[in-house]
C-alpha cells in the first residue's frame, strides 16, 4: 500500500494509525504550511519512519502536484480541507489530481461536513486559515454534492460513516 494525503496538518492521524498490522510501503503527507511540514517530519524522525514516510510543503488544489507520483498511491486521503473552501473548482482540481495519481483499483478516504451546530461560533472565534480573510467560515456541502465531485473524479463511492449527530462524514470510494 502506498498513502497520499493532501491536506495532513502535522500527520499524527496518519502515523498514530501504524502497527505491526498496518504498515503501508510508502506514507507521502503533504501540507500548504511550513510550520505544519517541519512539525510533520519531526514526528516522523522522531518514529524512525524516515525509511517510509516524507512530508512535503506542496499546494493540494494544483492538479500538477499529483503528476509523476512514484510510486502511484493507491490509498489517497483527504481529511477536512474540503469544508474550508467554498470553490467546487478548488476541491474539483484536487480530486482530479486524486483521480490522475491513484492506481485503479486504489482507493479515496474524503471526509464530509454536511451542517455543524457551532458554525456561527467557529465563524467568529476560530482565525481564519485563508490570508486576509478576517474569519472562518466553512462551506458546509450535502453529501450528495461531496459524492459528485468524488465521482467526476473517477471514484464510486462504496461506503460511509457518519457520527451520531450527522456532522461529520468519512466515505470510502475505489477508482474505477
Amino acid at each position: 500500500m502506498h498513502v497520499l494525503d493532501i491536506a495532513s496538518g502535522h500527520g499524527r492521524y496518519i502515523l498514530d494509525a501504524l502497527n505491526e498490522h498496518v504498515r503501508p510501503n510508502s506514507i507521502r503527507l503533504r501540507d500548504y504550511s511550513p510550520i505544519n511540514v517541519a512539525a510533520g517530519r519531526e514526528l516522523i524522525a522522531a518514529r524512525g519512519l524516515e525509511n517510509i514516510a516524507t512530508f512535503n510543503e506542496v499546494n493540494a488544489f494544483d492538479r500538477a502536484n499529483y503528476q509523476n507520483l512514484d510510486p502511484r498511491p493507491t490509498l489517497g486521503i483527504v481529511s477536512g480541507l474540503h469544508e474550508l473552501f467554498a470553490d467546487n473548482d478548488l476541491i474539483q482540481h484536487s480530486l482530479d489530481g486524486f483521480g490522475d495519481a491513484i492506481e485503479s483499483g486504489g482507493y479515496l478516504i474524503y471526509t464530509g461536513q454536511p451542517w455543524h451546530p457551532q458554525l456561527e461560533m467557529i465563524a467568529r472565534a476560530l482565525t481564519s486559515h485563508k490570508a486576509g480573510s478576517p474569519d472562518w467560515v466553512m462551506r458546509r456541502r450535502s453529501q450528495q454534492e461531496m459524492d459528485q465531485l468524488v465521482a467526476r473524479a473517477g471514484f464510486h463511492k462504496i461506503h460511509q460513516w457518519i457520527d451520531e449527530y450527522g456532522i461529520f462524514t468519512v466515505s470510502l470510494a475505489r477508482k474505477k
